[in-house]
């Protein structure tokens, strides 16, 4: 009588389906063909000399949740930039925004004291003679203008140097400098609250996400699971995730697209109070139902994009954590090691760090997700068939 090892066995030397992949039974082989299988398990190439994961990676977004999308060949590039001026300061690095301050304040310094060397020009101070009174006090130089001017536009109030009531047009310097004055303060504290307002995309340290994701088994079916951490809630309020798989992709009219983005429906997570795994269970609606491990390992260009948002709990600040995992950091075969015990002197829980990226070997077929609900079906029908299959054989018998 066949046993269900016997099916098994039988389903996985079916040479009319080349494109499942064996299923794993046991770890304890000692066989060539279960060394490959073990290979497949920790995602390593079956070929030692492949030299494929020691290229550089073409991710859409870094490990730390940098976005690696860049444009060139713009058309009136400056023009562009100078256009939409607020967007270009605001997404400036910061020490070019400190630049420009500090060229623009310099400008503006240089601009009223030539403005108070012609007031002083035309009151008659570079005349001989004497015998008016000085517009501007205490001049002796031309950086003495450039002094009086960062006086006038700081605000520090006039010392040795100071205009007095001979001028003509010292009126409409204040004036000038007053409202620069404004102009400065006014866009540099509106830029810099942008920018510290805005919501930060990075995942720092890898304080948010796991290094690898894993596919395991749960309940039966096939998972694409991601370990989150908010250590300090900055996703609290309106918390979301999202991912994304990016994969070529052809189309119905023979099309290729390079970078096709797909969506992949996630489990409800709950709160994040502690460490969570964010589970894409692999059904026939998922890009990954007919992908085995073998298959997902020889993918050219596959990327998984997890996307966590929401606002802190804090600061009610917008916050945005990214991260990517290509198909080399998938691990087939694993589960995530718990981290969250309970600490009865404490009287909480308690999240070891230590674990949070530690996984365990599991007992997960190296198939399709679509193999594996076949062959489960194949397995019920000859249970169902068994019992039948032993009273004819008892009544053979008798």
């Amino acid at each position: 009588m066949p046993t269900e090892s016997d099916v098994l066995i039988k389903y996985i030397e079916n040479e009319q389906n080349p494109s499942y992949f064996p299923v794993v039974l046991r770890t304890q082989f000692s066989s060539r063909r279960s060394n490959k299988r073990n290979t497949l398990r920790r995602n390593t190439p079956l070929d030692p000399s492949h030299n494929q994961y020691k290229q550089p990676d073409p991710r859409t977004i870094s490990k730390r949740g940098r976005v690696r999308v860049y444009f060139r060949k713009i058309p009136q590039k400056s023009l562009q930039y100078v256009k939409d001026l607020w967007n270009t300061l605001v997404d400036m690095q910061w020490r070019w925004l400190i630049a420009i301050v500090t060229i623009v304040n310099i400008i503006a310094y240089v601009t009223c004291g030539i403005l108070f060397y012609l007031d002083a020009w035309m009151s008659g101070d570079f005349d001989s003679d004497s015998s008016h009174g000085r517009c501007v006090q205490g001049i002796d130089s031309l950086l003495n203008f450039f002094m009086l001017g960062i006086e006038t536009i700081t605000t520090t109030g006039y010392g040795y140097l100071h205009p007095t009531e001979y001028c003509h047009i010292y009126f409409m310097v204040l004036t000038f400098s007053t409202i620069t004055s404004i102009l400065i303060d006014g866009a540099f504290i509106s830029v810099v609250y942008a920018k510290l307002n805005r919501p930060k995309l990075r995942n720092i340290h890898g304080q948010v996400f796991t290094k690898k994701a894993v596919v395991s088994l749960r309940n039966g079916h096939l998972c694409l699971v991601v370990r989150v951490n908010d250590q300090d809630l900055k996703h609290g309020i309106g918390t979301e995730i999202k991912m994304f798989m990016v994969k070529g992709e052809t189309n119905e009219d023979g099309y290729i697209v390079p970078n096709y983005i797909t969506e992949l429906q996630v489990k409800p997570y709950g709160m994040l109070f502690w460490p969570i795994d964010i589970i894409h269970e692999i059904t026939c609606e998922s890009p990954l139902w007919t992908m085995s491990a073998k298959e997902l390992m020889t993918q050219k260009r596959l990327e998984i994009v997890v996307v966590v948002s929401g606002s802190s709990i804090k600061t009610g600040q917008s916050t945005r954590s990214q991260t990517s995992y290509l198909n080399k950091e998938i691990m087939w075969g694993y589960q995530f090691s718990p981290c969250l015990d309970y600490d009865s002197k404490k009287k909480g829980y308690m999240v070891n760090k230590k674990t949070f990226n530690e996984t365990v070997l599991q007992e997960v077929p190296l198939c399709s997700a679509k193999a594996l609900q076949e062959l489960q079906q194949q397995i019920e029908n000859f249970r169902s068939r068994e019992p039948r299959e032993c009273n004819e054989l008892l009544e053979e018998l008798k």
